[in-house]
C-alpha cells in the first residue's frame, strides 16, 4: 500500500478513540478506520487488544481483519495484523507524482556535487530528477549508472562522462540488473552513491524489487559517501528487501523532516538529514 493511500484512510478515520463500552455500537466502517489508523502509528497490532479496545468479540475482529486483507489494506498475522509491504507503482506512474518534492531534492543534491567527482547513480524516479538537474548544472564529473534513461539525461551535458553498467535488461523499469551489473559496480570506486528507495524506516532502507535492492546495496558499499534520496511519502514504509541500514548511510536528502522512530534511528546512526527547500 502506498503511503498516500494509508494517509487518506487515516485522515478519514480521524483520531477519534472509541470509549469503553462503545465498540458494540461502532459500525464496521468505523472499526476498519480505527484499525488502519492504529497501524499508521504501530507496525503490528494484536487481535485481542483490538477486540478489547473496540468492545467487540474476537470473531468480529477476525472478520474485520480478513476483509481488510482482502482489500490489501493490511497483512493478517498469527494473532493480529501488520502493515502491508509497500508496492512500487509503474515507473511512468512514479514519474508523474511528487514532482515538486523530487525537483527540490534534486536541486539539493546538485549543490553538493563538485567538479571531478565520480558518482554512482541508481535507477528510480527521484534519481532521474537528480540526473536532469546534474545535466543542467554539473561539469567535469563521471557518473556510473545502470539506468538507460538516467544515462540519456546526463548525456546532453558533454562535460559529464557516463559509464553504463552491463546486465540483464528490465524492460518495464529501463535499467539493467543481475550478476554482471553488480560485478561492474564492484569494479569501481566513487566519491558518492546516490540511491532512492521504495521506503525508509527505522529498520533501514528498502526496495520492493530484490534485484534492484542488490544493486543499490552494492553502490552504497563502493562509495566514500552514501546518500539516500526519498520524499516524505516513503517515510515508515516497508518493502521486500532491506538493502542498507542507517549506519551505512551518510546523508538522507528529503523534503520534510523525519519524525518519531525514523528521526531517532537517523540521529543514533549519525546520518545527516538535509531537508530540501521548494
Amino acid at each position: 500500500m502506498t503511503s498516500e493511500r494509508l494517509q487518506a484512510t487515516d485522515v478519514s478515520a480521524t483520531d477519534r478513540r472509541p470509549r469503553k463500552g462503545e465498540g458494540d455500537r461502532l459500525s464496521k466502517l468505523s472499526r476498519h478506520q480505527h484499525i488502519i489508523s492504529q497501524l499508521a502509528a504501530a507496525p503490528t497490532l494484536r487481535a485481542s487488544e483490538l477486540a478489547a479496545a473496540l468492545g467487540v468479540s474476537g470473531e468480529t475482529i477476525r472478520r474485520d481483519l480478513m476483509e481488510l486483507q482482502e482489500q490489501k489494506l493490511i497483512n493478517r498475522t498469527y494473532g493480529g495484523a501488520s502493515r502491508p509491504f509497500a508496492l512500487e507503482p509503474t515507473l511512468t506512474d512514479r514519474k508523474a507524482i511528487m514532482i515538486a518534492e523530487r525537483e527540490a531534492i534534486a536541486s539539493a543534491i546538485a549543490d553538493l556535487i563538485l567538479p571531478n567527482e565520480v558518482l554512482m547513480l541508481a535507477a528510480g524516479a527521484t534519481t532521474f530528477h537528480v540526473a536532469r538537474r546534474l545535466a543542467a548544472s554539473a561539469h567535469d564529473i563521471t557518473v556510473i549508472t545502470h539506468d538507460f534513461a538516467i544515462a540519456a539525461a546526463l548525456a546532453v551535458n558533454s562535460s559529464i562522462r557516463v559509464l553504463c553498467c552491463p546486465g540483464r535488461y528490465h524492460a518495464a523499469e529501463g535499467y539493467v540488473f543481475g550478476t554482471q551489473t553488480i560485478a561492474s559496480i564492484n569494479s569501481y570506486e566513487a566519491n558518492r552513491a546516490i540511491v532512492g528507495a521504495t521506503g525508509i524506516s527505522a529498520r533501514g532502507i528498502n526496495d520492493a524489487d530484490d534485484e534492484a535492492g542488490a544493486i543499490y546495496g552494492a553502490m552504497v558499499k563502493r562509495a566514500a559517501e552514501a546518500i539516500i534520496v526519498a520524499d516524505h511519502s516513503k517515510f515508515d514504509q516497508r518493502a521486500l528487501t532491506v538493502f542498507a541500514h542507517w549506519t551505512d548511510i551518510d546523508r538522507l536528502v528529503t523534503d520534510r523532516p523525519p519524525e518519531g522512530s525514523l528521526a531517532t534511528a537517523l540521529r543514533e546512526a549519525g546520518t545527516e538529514t538535509i531537508v530540501a527547500q521548494r
